[in-house]
């Protein structure tokens, strides 16, 4: 595994795109690229990708689910498959 914390920080998250971004960006994929969630998930998933944390921890997950329901749940399932794939223990930050 690669370093031990990455942060997702969604707190100023105003569209899908921005959820995306700040995926790629706190995983280290070029964002100069079509960034769709199978894209995301075949990158992380799967050996060959980026290095993968021991942890990630979600800020403005809850305020950001308000605005962007479904990227926020496709954000989850991706969440949810980086700790069955690698071990990846998630942390939601409450505020």
């Amino acid at each position: 595994m690669g370093d031990m914390e990455r942060t997702i920080d969604l707190t100023y998250a105003k569209n899908a795109l921005f959820v995306r971004q700040t995926v790629a960006v706190a995983f280290g994929i070029p964002i100069d690229q079509e960034l769709t969630w199978g894209f995301l998930q075949d990158r992380l998933c799967t050996s060959g990708g980026p290095e993968i944390p021991e942890r990630i921890l979600v800020r403005g997950l809850s305020l950001a689910s308000i605005q962007l329901e479904e990227e926020c749940q496709m954000l989850r399932n991706l969440l949810r498959a980086l700790g069955t794939v690698h071990g990846v223990v998630v942390q939601i930050a409450l505020h």
